[in-house]
């Protein structure tokens, strides 16, 4: 049995308290999830608050075909496509907030442990990025996918009933995005 589902029945009873904890339950995996795949701290907060919003004016309307977390990862799915679009069309746009490239990061200390050396670490924050950047380049459906399955952990019948499809269509979207990712990354993905 879904664990939230009496929580959304106390909900649309009228006991607000519950919202507090469905959201105290679900607001970090949720975060986690808008994140990478919006890759914006603040738009990610916006998005996750919008899902909770949505839900308690929506509790009554739920269907329990799906669990109530499966129901909130589909609202936020949904959301965080529409603020991607959102964010696409004002990626040109100048923020008077962002710290400018004269302002530098800031210098740290010079670690003596275990750890990788400077050269290790900045050649896996280049991997890392151009991954990120070529995730960012792979069309809507097919990043969809490989946030849910790939970077968040989800099952392919997890993001299946997330997205509103088969897990075979995941499974096949996972399989067209690491190709593309491949010929995004220049084969370079296949090494590691």
């Amino acid at each position: 049995m879904d664990p939230d589902l009496p929580l959304l029945k106390a909900l649309v009873a009228g006991e607000d308290l519950a919202l507090n904890e469905l959201i105290e339950r679900h607001r970090e995996a949720l975060f986690s999830f808008v994140f990478r795949y919006l890759r914006n701290e603040s738009a990610a907060h916006d998005v996750v608050q919008e899902c909770f919003v949505r839900l308690y004016f929506k509790a009554a309307s739920f269907k329990p075909h799906s669990t109530v977390k499966t129901w909130l990862y589909t609202i936020a799915a949904n959301l965080s496509r529409d603020r991607l679009r959102w964010l696409e069309r004002r990626r040109n746009d100048v923020s008077l907030d962002a710290p400018s490239a004269s302002q530098g990061g800031q210098s740290r200390p010079v670690q003596t442990d275990a750890s990788p050396l400077p050269s290790e670490r900045a050649a896996e924050a280049d991997r890392f990025t151009a991954l990120q950047r070529a995730i960012d380049q792979l069309p809507e459906k097919l990043r969809l996918a490989v946030v849910l399955c790939a970077l968040e952990g989800k099952t392919h019948q997890e993001a299946a009933e997330i997205v509103g499809t088969t897990s075979k269509t995941i499974e096949l979207r996972i399989y067209h995005a690491k190709a593309k990712l491949r010929e995004l990354l220049g084969g370079s993905l296949a090494k590691e």
